[in-house]
């Protein structure tokens, strides 16, 4: 069962730090080319709802789904790689509705939390030659198929 939000604990100074430096990377960003600050407003508008909306999920419900984040994250590497748009001789983004998309940073954060779940449920057995070797093993294909994209 899902826990109802306390919003007296919502780190709003967080909130807003991110937000300010989200404004200025748009400032940046005109500064140098005026064509992308639409794009770039679009990006954060998205991105703010997103931050807003996994920061008032509990954390428990996510770490119950480790595995299919974990399955997820290698499954977009693998379709960008076959199936992402080639910019600059690298395939390594997807267009979405005129927004390109770069799955190998998600899959970054989607490793974080899959590897938070399972050290915390293996804590016990942490140190084990086995537990270490399983550590490696898991962490040996989204490395791949990222390094696969190139720079």
């Amino acid at each position: 069962m899902l826990k109802r939000y306390n919003m007296k604990f919502y780190n709003f100074i967080l909130f807003f730090l991110v937000l300010a430096l989200m404004i200025l990377g748009i400032f940046v960003v005109k500064s140098v080319k005026d064509s992308y600050t639409v794009k770039h407003c679009i990006g954060v508008v998205l991105a703010v709802v997103c931050m807003i909306v996994v920061s008032l999920i509990d954390y428990h419900f996510i770490a119950k789904f480790a595995v299919p984040i974990y399955l997820g994250g290698n499954v977009l590497l693998v379709l960008v790689l076959l199936v992402g748009t080639n910019v600059n001789g690298a395939k390594r983004w997807f267009t979405i509705a005129g927004l390109t998309f770069q799955p190998s940073e998600l899959a970054k954060i989607l490793l974080i939390l899959f590897y938070a779940q399972f050290i915390m449920k293996h804590e016990e057995k942490l140190n084990t030659f086995r537990m270490i070797t399983a550590c490696v093993v898991l962490i040996i294909p989204p490395f791949v198929l990222i390094f696969e994209q190139p720079d």
